[in-house]
């Protein structure tokens, strides 16, 4: 019993003074213990309270609660067959420091590289572990390799049992990651056949820590948003071919923003399931892959660079002369990087197996599309996108996609695309555009065709095949009611200009409707065939043949007002009143009122505020730049202001130098900046105010009784796809008897 008790307390003691006092000569490592537990009654064996500092420094390696197992160490020693139960790891730290291949314990390793092999004819020994439990466990791992330092917490791990008898190992694992996300699953090792496992559910993965690795490449603000990954895999570490595996991905409110602080990209959800990939059968079972609410903006600057590609981090160097070579500066290690490969290795097996996708979609999808090219900004919204293909497989002879879209509020987009599930670069689209206001592209028709498109309706319609890299496009285009206004002075220097605004009048037909056939064919192989500079090509001959024969096209005789001048009446921006064209329309107005009794107008304002306030901010930039401390302009000085292009160097120069913070945004926005919001707006409504109150004196000066015109806000309906350009629509109804 004496023996059993110097044992049990004597012992533990000694032995904790002896590690304590010797762990820096044998570890380079301080060590300390809280205490020591040796029971020979219970075969229980623990270590509590221990730490073990990194060297020569106060900062801990490795720490513990408390270490504890159950044993029979004589009968193992006896038998050479060392039996362990009962395994507690109770809340262990470990602090892992990676440079390059070498670790923060890689010296602990090169201890027991010595050559400790058994001596010959030594009889074989036999171990296991059984019950094994690791409780609120804490890692901290920081690496040369990783963006930014990772954590874990609240780490469990078990094993029923781990035998020198036993080639198979089974292990559960569960922890918190420090800065938001949940991994649970479990680990499966066979080294008998060469197998492992993986089953394993990441739950609530904030997406904020993939951010260091997505500026490797790409400059941004913020990434936001959560992600849910499951996978199961089978594989052998020797035979690739024994890959099986299924995954999920999940994504919830994705926001992406650039260094400014404006949103790139926005995800509702996203949802991706891979059924089954069984590598032996070159087999790819896809479920269902589903991004909601996808928000994409994408802004073209005045410079030709966009939003995105100059946010990029190139590498760029000069090779071979002065041949150039520009790639991402991304590492190969990126975590991106690694996701873009495999995706680009499972699309190379999904193409070369026998592959089935269940359901394929983008919903509730939108591009906020901006333009800055053009002296007045271009801005279109292509919203409520819908793109879907349902069950697809390698064996169908065709694979159907169907696709929707609303463009600026009240265009429709319809699309069906038939292609070969064994080859998808052939393809059959057909494609529709309804009800699209050219109106909306006047930014477009100034800048490159030097005249405003004032109103008309487009009707698209193409069917086009792609097979073996021919394309054969058949293209017919209807505008109804297309009026354009007078050529502009200022658009890109660049351009043919043509008699746009002849041409369109003598195109219509007695309907007032101009419709066109452009067929496009060529080998999309050919380097050199380019589509879009045919279709250009061919809408030019066209044009310019209907100016330059008139003859030919006018077959019908005019009489009465144009249609599209009894819709609306459009100003130009700054404009506070009625100018002769502007007059013309209000007096057919006018003139169409005294005819018809009963009839009442409502003058519906459908300017863009936005717009004209960022042209009232250029307006006022370059009177300061023009006529710096003048408070008031006459006529002439409005003049001079007017004229001077937006795009004048100089001008340029001027507003850069006094917006230097806002690098990045467009001149119309710098200038809004200097101006002020608010300022802005009130001049806009002056400048309203003073439109509408000149219209209607006009209108009352050419006879119309005042209460058979009046001014109203329009309503969401009659506001759809309306606002542009200054002007008011007009919107009839009967009065009373």
């Amino acid at each position: 019993m004496v023996v059993l008790l110097l044992t049990t307390l004597l012992i533990p003691f000694l032995l904790k003074r002896y590690i304590e006092s010797h762990s820096e000569e044998w570890i380079n490592r301080k060590v300390t213990i809280d205490r020591i537990f040796l029971n020979p009654f219970t075969f229980r064996y623990a270590i509590t309270g221990v730490t073990c500092y990194e060297p020569e420094s106060e900062e801990v390696f490795v720490s513990w609660k408390s270490i504890s197992v159950r044993s029979d160490l004589w009968k193992g020693f006896q038998e050479n067959n060392w039996r362990f139960t009962g395994l507690r790891i109770e809340a262990p730290y470990f602090h892992i420091i990676q440079n390059g291949d070498r670790f923060n314990f890689s010296d602990l390793l090169e201890l027991g590289s010595a050559d400790t092999a058994a001596p010959d004819g030594s009889a074989p020994v036999h171990f296991s572990m059984e019950d094994i439990v690791l409780n609120d466990g804490r890692l901290d791992y920081q690496s040369d390799v990783l963006a930014a330092p990772v954590g874990i917490m609240n780490l469990k791990a078990t094993s029923t049992i781990i035998s020198s008898e036993n080639a198979r190992m089974d292990f559960g694992l569960g922890f918190d990651l420090n800065d938001g996300g949940r991994l649970d699953g479990g680990f499966m090792l066979d080294t008998e056949r060469s197998l492992y496992a993986v089953d394993a559910e990441l739950k609530a993965f904030a997406m904020p820590q993939l951010l260091p690795y997505l500026q490797d490449f790409f400059t941004c603000a913020a990434l936001e948003g959560a992600m849910d990954l499951k996978l199961d895999l089978v594989d052998s570490y020797l035979d690739s071919t024994s890959l099986k595996l299924s995954a999920s991905l999940d994504l919830r409110d994705i926001l992406l923003s650039d260094p400014n602080g404006d949103k790139l990209f926005g995800l509702t959800s996203a949802t991706a399931r891979l059924d089954t990939l069984v590598a032996s059968d070159e087999r790819v079972d896809m479920g269902e892959v589903v991004l909601d609410g996808a928000d994409l903006k994408f802004v073209m600057l005045a410079d030709g660079t966009d939003n995105w590609t100059r946010l990029l981090e190139l590498d760029t160097t000069a090779v071979a002369g002065d041949s150039i070579n520009t790639q991402l500066q991304a590492s190969e290690s990126n975590v991106f990087v690694l996701l873009a490969d495999y995706i680009s290795y499972l699309g190379e097996q999904i193409v070369a197996s026998d592959y089935t996708a269940k359901k394929l979609a983008l919903i509730n999808s939108a591009v906020q599309f901006e333009d800055n090219t053009p002296a007045q900004p271009f801005r279109y919204a292509i919203t409520a996108i819908n793109v879907s293909a349902n069950r697809i497989t390698s064996d169908d002879e065709a694979g159907k996609v169907t696709a929707s879209a609303v463009l600026q509020e009240n265009g429709r987009l319809k699309a069906d695309a038939v292609f070969d599930p064994r080859n998808i670069r052939n393809v059959k689209v057909d494609l529709t555009v309804d009800d699209l206001a050219l109106n909306h592209l006047d930014a477009y028709g100034r800048w490159y065709a030097a005249h405003p498109l004032e109103d008309g309706r487009l009707h698209y319609m193409t069917k086009t095949v792609v097979q073996d890299g021919r394309i054969d496009s058949q293209n017919h285009l209807r505008v109804d009611k297309m009026k354009v206004g007078k050529k502009v002075d200022e658009h890109d220097p660049g351009i043919f200009v043509l008699p746009l605004r002849l041409a369109v009048g003598l195109l219509k037909d007695v309907n007032g409707v101009v419709e066109l056939d452009v067929p496009v064919k060529g080998d999309l192989k050919d380097p050199e065939f380019k589509v879009w500079p045919i279709v250009w090509q061919v809408l030019k001959n066209l044009l310019v043949k209907a100016a330059s024969a008139p003859g030919r096209l006018l077959v019908r005789a005019f009489e009465g007002a144009d249609e599209s001048d009894l819709e609306s009446v459009r100003f130009a921006y700054l404009q506070h009143g009625p100018a002769d064209p502007q007059e013309k329309t209000l007096k057919q107005l006018a003139s169409a009122l005294k005819s018809k009794p009963g009839l009442l107008v409502d003058l519906v304002p459908i300017v863009d505020v936005p717009a004209e306030a960022r042209e009232v901010a250029v307006f006022h930039a370059k009177q300061a730049f023009l006529f710096p401390g003048k408070p008031t302009l006459d006529g002439a000085d409005s003049t001079r202001v007017l004229e001077l292009s937006a795009r004048d160097p100089a001008f340029t120069a001027y507003v850069e130098q006094r917006t230097a913070s806002m690098d990045g945004k467009s001149l119309h926005d710098r200038c809004l900046g200097l101006l002020g919001s608010n300022e802005a707006d009130r001049i806009v409504g002056e400048i309203e105010y003073a439109r509408r109150e000149s219209t209607m004196q006009f209108l009352l000066a050419q006879g119309v009784p005042a209460g058979r015109v009046r001014y109203r806000e329009g309503t969401a309906e009659e506001l759809a796809g309306q606002r542009g350009v200054p002007g008011y629509r007009f919107v009839y109804d009967v009065g009373d008897e």
